[in-house]
């Protein structure tokens, strides 16, 4: 049966229009694409594009017919908690099609992920026994791909031009439903500051650089925040917010950890211009009496941070992933799929300061494996996005006929 594919929301930039006309070009498959904010109109590929503006309520329905009536075969998104994603995960499995979900790589910065059905807490992966896995899935191994540089500023472009094509086509999408909670000049001033304070801390942190890995090497345990508004957070940690994550922390370490030992919390680069954390941070600190063990920054290179690190604690972020492969102790507090036996701490956290034992480095490597064979393609959604569509295409048409 020929494939009529139907693509959702992308991540921000071309990435979606590209792989479209990939995908017509190079196969024989057809594909649509549904709009809903002028955003997304922009990125679109206009020839195949469909803009929903009625009411949210009424978009289970629309989705439905519009499935029946073209004969849709596979839907793709980017994150499969925005509001319309969730819907359209439940249609699919009601009207048993494949549901394709692509996200940041689990295996960041050089990788992108594409999993069929959900990713993160919705993964089919979690549960699954990594340590007895089947060498067929450890025969072939992506290669990562090289990144010159950060994708901060690729990202920051194609933001400035999706909230202001969003804000100049508003009236034509009057009921849309963001998934971010900031009005649209927020998101702007927020990203115009989050560029200021990128250049701000990378001199002002060196200090703070060479006192970690120097006398507070193996004396400190890193804590990277993530999001406010992240997935991660909202639908697959046990936490409100990041404050109450941070506060969490901070009484534990306060009460359990050894007394030469500090906390660092990162700052999380995509959150930079929207949360800033010191206040709060110096609060709890004075509150639980570690006022000087505890550490807040926002640019320090995040592989140094790990290396020297006695030990990492966090809710679900990738960076877990990126701990691990450093041979860090890791402690995750949510839903991850990298939450393993053998990979992480199964000890409560407030067991975790003073028994951080380390990660089963053959566990891992299967585990890691199995990940790029699974669902991590090389490349970058931001960075030369045209490079890795040929990747995407053969991971996606392969598993779809298995």
């Amino acid at each position: 049966m020929k494939k009529n594919i139907l693509f959702l929301q992308g991540p921000l930039g071309e990435f979606f229009k590209l792989l479209s006309s990939f995908i017509d070009n190079e196969t024989n498959a057809n594909t649509h694409h549904i709009t809903f904010n002028g955003g997304d109109d922009w990125f679109s590929k206009r020839k195949h594009s469909h803009a929903y503006r009625d009411e949210p309520a009424a978009w289970q329905s629309y989705l439905s017919n519009f499935i029946i009536t073209r004969g849709i075969t596979d839907i793709v998104v980017f994150g499969d908690c925005r509001f319309y994603h969730r819907i359209a995960r439940k249609v699919a499995k009601e009207m048993d099609l494949s549901f394709w979900v692509f996200e940041e790589g689990y295996l960041r910065p050089s990788f992108i992920t594409l999993e069929q059905g959900g990713v993160n807490g919705n993964s089919s992966l979690l549960g699954e026994d990594f340590a007895t896995l089947e060498q067929s899935f450890l025969k072939e191994e992506a290669t990562a791909s090289k990144r010159s540089r950060s994708a901060f500023w690729d990202m920051s472009f194609n933001a400035i031009q999706y909230y202001f094509f969003k804000q100049l086509y508003a009236k034509k999408y009057p009921h849309y439903i963001h998934h971010r909670p900031w009005y649209v000049m927020e998101e702007c001033m927020q990203w115009i500051k989050s560029g200021y304070r990128k250049l701000k801390y990378a001199g002002k942190e060196r200090k703070l650089v060479k006192h970690l890995t120097t006398k507070l090497s193996k004396q400190y345990f890193l804590v990277p925040l993530q999001v406010s508004v992240d997935s991660q957070i909202l639908y697959h940690s046990p936490y409100g917010s990041v404050e109450e994550f941070i506060s969490v922390v901070i009484k534990s370490f306060s009460q359990n950890a050894s007394k030469d030992d500090h906390l660092v919390f990162k700052h999380h680069p995509m959150d930079r211009g929207f949360n800033h954390y010191a206040r709060y941070i110096k609060k709890l600190c004075y509150a639980y009496d570690v006022t000087g063990r505890v550490f807040y920054c926002h640019d320090i290179h995040l592989p140094t941070l790990l290396k020297e690190a006695k030990g990492t604690v966090t809710i679900n972020s990738t960076v877990g992933i990126s701990s691990l492969h450093h041979a860090t102790p890791t402690k995750v507090l949510g839903r991850a799929v990298y939450d393993l036996e053998g990979v992480t701490s199964q000890k409560p956290l407030d067991d975790f300061w003073q028994a951080c034992c380390e990660p089963c480095d053959i566990t891992f490597k299967k585990f890691n494996q199995f990940l790029k064979f699974k669902n991590q393609i090389p490349g970058s959604f931001y960075q030369q996005p045209e490079l890795t569509l040929q990747a995407v295409t053969d991971k996606f048409f392969n598993l779809n006929n298995q």
